[in-house]
């Protein structure tokens, strides 16, 4: 009997160890994930190539989010190609991003995916404290039931995309370009 209460015990244990893994989706996700697809529509990149491939979210977050984000996008396009969702593994993947999201149980590693795009046209997003503040462009805020985003359009304009100013308009915070 003792056994069998300390085997319970134990896969309940690994059972919670798990869960953050293989939590399902959230509502919080499914905002998220609508976000960023609506930031295709408000945020301008530099033309693509004819024949461009497709336009790229990727996402660096936990899988229920990811999948948020491919239910949300599916056969939607943006800038006349299709969305598709990608988890980049390297540096050279999240260059070919459009939208490069980094969720917050990736904020360790937020660094090295932020250098791996400086100066190309990545969009940032994360929704960790402070991303703005380092770097990112857009930061999303959770304050009770509400989702919202603050925007660092300096970062942005350097990273050469133009954020509409009805985007800006809805952000939280904006720090304007020629902030310092």
């Amino acid at each position: 009997m003792r056994t069998a209460a300390w085997l319970l015990t134990l896969w309940t244990a690994a059972a919670a160890a798990r869960a953050p893994e293989q939590r399902t989706t959230t509502a919080e996700d499914d905002v998220k994930a609508t976000f960023l697809f609506n930031f295709t529509r408000y945020v301008d990149w530099p033309s693509p190539p004819p024949g461009a491939e497709p336009f790229r979210v990727c996402v660096v977050a936990e899988p229920a989010f990811a999948v948020s984000v491919d239910r949300i996008i599916a056969g939607e396009t943006a800038q006349g190609r299709p969305l598709q969702r990608v988890t980049p593994t390297t540096s050279e993947m999240a260059r070919s991003c459009q939208i490069l999201f980094i969720g917050r149980h990736e904020s360790a590693r937020a660094e090295r995916w932020m250098s791996a795009v400086r100066s190309t046209p990545v969009l940032l997003v994360s929704e960790t404290p402070g991303f703005c503040e380092r770097g990112g462009h857009i930061n999303f805020i959770v304050d009770g039931n509400h989702v919202g985003f603050d925007v660092n359009q300096e970062t942005a304009s350097r990273a050469g995309l133009e954020i509409s100013s009805k985007l800006l308009r809805v952000a939280r915070h904006v720090t304007p370009r020629g902030a310092p």
